[in-house]
């Protein structure tokens, strides 16, 4: 029976607050001295434990009125414009010391040893016996601080530590910022790791797993104990596999893989090493498999892998530092398995173990990314944690930083740590500014588009793959991405491309959430009841759940084309996804998600509908940009697939299109064989648009049956009847109807005291905010995230879902909204358009009202001759206005008309802004 070499320290230890500096001082620190009679400020405390979870025991004593607290906390509110602060809160910052004593058997104190820490916020000094054993600075990682031989004594030991949570400085003096150190997670501290003395007789240190690049053997190698022989032992279960001796002298052994299942995503086959000596043992758990990059691909254990990733941004609503609790995270990796992901991007940060052990044991891709400036040391601590985990197969270093030249040095000496240290695939950064975007320095080139080809070669020398922006055309412009203009530009990279944080699309806050908060420290915030107020302020407040419902079908429906979108082009070889939850640490409020911040679909998506556009195998079709036809309008439909599965030979392509009433259309062939890897043709749909008098939505089913897949995807066209002649003039006189393109405030009044009836085809002279179909950037202030219709005698005939879907994209295309901005009149719009909750405003597309004896019709969408749509709504505005049923539902005076046309327009912004660089990051310089 071999003897357990391992001395806990987790527990209770005496600790006491040093002061609101960082502690580098090698002399040991001790308890605040008090007056006699005065209480002590030291107290018991467990670790491990953060410090901000542990203000209910500080204020038990006199220390909590000496803590310094973090800087940058403020309580925010709405209405904000402009850049919105991350969420801050008031977590104490500084250092402290930990006290304790130990106990260790008599024979102990002769081995080697060294003090474990299993993670702390941000750095860590410790005494032992007096003696000064070294400073450790860095959170991201497990560490170890070397003991020297005979600090330690038999019986009573004391240690003591200096913990400090002050911000961290790395790459030539620049901030460390990371996800788990900025925002919510500002200054938080603490030991959040286990801790413990081991003791190494025979220096047996670690033991790891690389597999080979062949995938038939994998090598185990083994640090410290050099000295002597090491038994390597592997285990399926209780079941022997394999044994194999590391002679003295050696580091490593290499074995055959047999019969020994490979791990991946699918299949996550796991076995236990084991490696003795005579005095020690060391188990880890593995997996045999390897993840390559060959030309402009990913192949996993050899075969094509598309990396469909989310990005992992560190909101935890409830604890707000992340949890170390395994079955939350082997629930957040089930439901994004569920819904199609094989991989996740950390943005900024190395998980927990625990998060890492779920994934190894689940079955999902991890691409770790280390904070940003990180140093070198810390590097190799994240390297030596991670190259144990099966599911840690790709590692960037931080996101959206400048790469020059000196920078691009440091990236040459990480990528031969983790090429040395680990078989995990190397990329430079999450966008990488100072090459594609921004800052090109004095060797820019500008095709096929503006970038730095100089820098970018020198990389190509050590990176493996790319997390690539793509100009913002499958995030902030997703909506009119194209796939061959990707394709050109993305020539360049000639390595594996994972799209930079697609979509980054967001929806309206959901306030029921305020409640589940309740209790926690985010819930003290005024991150729900602060929309309320100002929503309230606006008139809004009661809309908010209907603005939330229609947002996210608008965020539904982009999120699938732009996931499509990825698919279709042939560069792309994977996408880290912003996002698959909202994580509101980021600009106070980033909804973000797909889902809630409590893993809940949002309103009408469905697990279902997502793995139909994020699966091994999607359906694709490459629809024209304007998707609404005009009744007899012939096209063809190129019916395409992006395959990731085992090969498929003499599948069943199956195509129906209907009506909603009948079906128009039906086509079923078999395909010869459908090879893994780049996105193929199956088909050429011909399709004649059917003849009708009212509009019609076309539903295109389109399914692949063979071998293990069954894949099926749903597109949609929309068909309007031939257009009619406009009413002559005419026929407008003698309806006593004025149509115009706009006309100033003077005119407008004038003809409403006459009692008029105008119809206004343009926004003026009320006042305007510039819209587009894309979306607003979550988080942000500006733009728009919700369209609402109503129900009303002018949609009469046209289908549609309560929101403008693609039916109204060219109509919206480059068009403004009327401001509508006076909360004591009545709101009642056709066609709505929300602003962002951050800064509401009344914003309207299609509205009336009835002023005094005049009736007003306003629509300020696009009108072109080549949009079946626009032509056709264009004619029931004027159908509708020339009728009797134009008797509007909300009245208001001339005087209230004239407070409308006297509203404020907003300041003038883009549309969507902050591109792939952020205000609130310390680090985006």
């Amino acid at each position: 029976m071999m003897k357990e070499y391992t001395v806990s320290l987790n527990g209770g230890w005496l600790c006491d607050y040093i002061g609101p500096d960082a502690y580098r001082d090698e002399r040991e620190p001790g308890f605040t001295k008090k007056p006699h009679n005065q209480p002590t400020d030291e107290l018991p405390i467990p670790v491990p434990a953060y410090w901000e979870d542990l203000m209910d025991e500080f204020r038990k004593t006199p220390l909590h009125t000496r803590l310094a607290y973090n800087p940058l906390y403020t309580l925010q509110r709405y209405p904000q414009t402009g850049y919105v602060p991350d969420m801050a809160l008031p977590n104490p910052v500084g250092s402290f010391v930990y006290k304790r004593t130990v106990f260790i058997e008599e024979g102990l104190a002769d081995f080697p040893a060294r003090l474990y820490c299993g993670g702390v916020q941000n750095t860590l000094s410790a005494w032992l016996n007096g003696t000064y054993l070294g400073r450790h600075e860095g959170y991201s990682s497990e560490f170890f601080i070397e003991i020297p031989a005979h600090a330690l004594r038999a019986g009573e030991n004391s240690l003591t530590l200096a913990v400090s949570n002050t911000r961290l400085v790395g790459y030539r003096g620049n901030p460390i910022s990371g996800l788990t150190t900025r925002a919510a997670c500002e200054c938080t501290g603490g030991i959040y790791g286990d801790l413990s003395l081991e003791f190494m007789p025979d220096g047996l240190l670690d033991a790891y797993v690389r597999t080979g690049a062949e995938l038939s053997t994998f090598t185990v190698y083994t640090e410290g104990a050099e000295a002597v022989d090491r038994t390597v032992t592997v285990f399926d279960g209780d079941r022997v596999l394999q044994m194999a001796v590391i002679p003295a002298g050696k580091g490593e052994v290499t074995l055959p893989r047999g019969k020994m299942a490979l791990w991946s995503p699918d299949t996550p086959r796991l076995y236990t090493l084991r490696v003795e000596t005579a005095r020690q043992s060391c188990t880890r758990r593995f997996g045999i498999r390897r993840l390559t990059a060959e030309g402009t691909g990913l192949y996993m254990n050899g075969a094509p892998f598309y990396f469909r990733g989310t990005c992992e941004h560190c909101y935890h609503p409830l604890t707000v530092h992340p949890t170390r609790d395994r079955t939350y995270y082997r629930r957040v990796i089930r439901t994004l398995k569920s819904l199609g992901f094989n991989s996740i991007r950390f943005h900024t940060y190395i998980p927990m173990q625990e998060y890492m052990d779920a994934a190894d044991e689940l079955g999902m891709v991890l691409e770790l990314e280390t904070p940003n400036n990180t140093t070198l040391d810390e590097w190799g601590d994240i390297l030596r944690m991670a190259r144990r985990h099966a599911s840690a197969l790709a590692i960037s270093s931080g996101n959206e930083m400048l790469i020059d030249e000196e920078y691009i040095e440091h990236l040459r000496a990480a990528a031969a740590l983790v090429h040395t240290g680990s078989d995990m695939l190397f990329s430079p950064m999450s966008a990488m500014r100072g090459i594609e975007y921004f800052s090109f320095g004095n060797d820019r080139c500008n095709e096929p588009f503006p970038h730095n080809p100089v820098r970018l070669a020198a990389l190509s020398e050590f990176c493996d793959l790319y997390n690539n922006y793509a100009l913002g055309d499958t995030s902030y412009f997703s909506a009119t991405g194209d796939a061959a203009e990707l394709d050109r530009r993305q020539s360049v990279y000639k390595k594996p491309l994972l799209s930079h944080e697609i979509c980054i699309q967001g929806t309206y806050a959901d306030l029921s959430l305020r409640e589940r908060y309740r209790g926690t420290r985010i819930g003290d915030t005024e991150l729900y009841s602060s929309v309320e107020r100002h929503l309230a302020d606006r008139g809004l407040l009661d809309r908010a759940p209907l603005y939330y419902r229609a947002s996210s079908a608008w965020q539904a429906m982009l999120r699938k084309e732009c996931f499509e979108l990825c698919r279709r082009t042939d560069t792309i070889a994977g996408y880290d996804f912003l996002g698959d939850i909202d994580t509101h640490w980021h600009t106070f409020g980033y909804c973000v998600g797909m889902m809630n911040e409590f893993y809940e679909l949002k309103p009408g998506e469905t697990e279902e509908n997502v793995r139909r556009y994020n699966s091994n195998t999607v359906l694709l079709c490459d629809l024209p940009k304007v998707r609404s036809l005009t009744a007899g309008e012939r096209l063809e439909l190129p019916i395409l697939v992006s395959h990731y599965g085992a090969p498929l030979k003499n599948a069943r392509l199956s195509v129906r299109a209907d009506d909603g009433h009948r079906v128009l259309l039906r086509r079923a062939v078999t395909v010869g064989e459908i090879r893994p890897g780049r996105t193929a043709e199956l088909y050429r749909l011909g399709l004649r648009a059917p003849q009708t008098d009212a509009p019609v939505t076309l539903t295109l089913t389109v399914t692949l049956s063979g071998g293990d897949t069954d894949a099926e995807n749903i597109f949609e066209l929309y068909v309007f009847p031939k257009p009619h002649a406009l009413p002559s003039a005419a026929a407008l006189r003698r309806a006593r109807l004025t149509v115009s393109g706009g006309m100033d405030a003077d005119e407008l009044m004038v003809r409403m005291a006459r009692g008029e009836s105008v119809l206004l085809l343009g926004a003026k002279p009320f006042p305007t905010d510039p819209i587009s179909f894309q979306l607003s950037v979550a988080g942000r202030t500006n733009g728009h995230l919700a369209t609402v219709i109503a129900d009303h005698p002018i949609l009469d005939g046209m289908p549609h879902k309560g929101f403008c879907d693609r039916r109204f994209a060219t109509m919206m295309t480059g068009a403004s909204a009327a401001v509508l901005d006076v909360p004591s009149l009545p709101f009642s719009p056709i066609v709505e358009i929300a602003t962002t909750y951050k800064n509401a405003r009344r914003e309207a597309l299609v509205f009336e009202y009835r002023i005094g004896k005049g009736r007003l019709l306003c629509s300020t969408l696009n009108r072109t001759a080549e949009d079946p749509a626009a032509v056709f709504l264009t004619e029931r505005l004027y159908a509708y206005a020339m009728s009797e049923q134009f008797e509007p539902r909300v009245s208001i005076t001339l005087a209230e008309l004239s407070a409308l046309l006297g509203a404020a327009s907003p300041e003038a912004t883009a549309v969507n802004e902050n591109f792939a660089m952020n205000k609130n990051d310390i680090t985006a310089k």
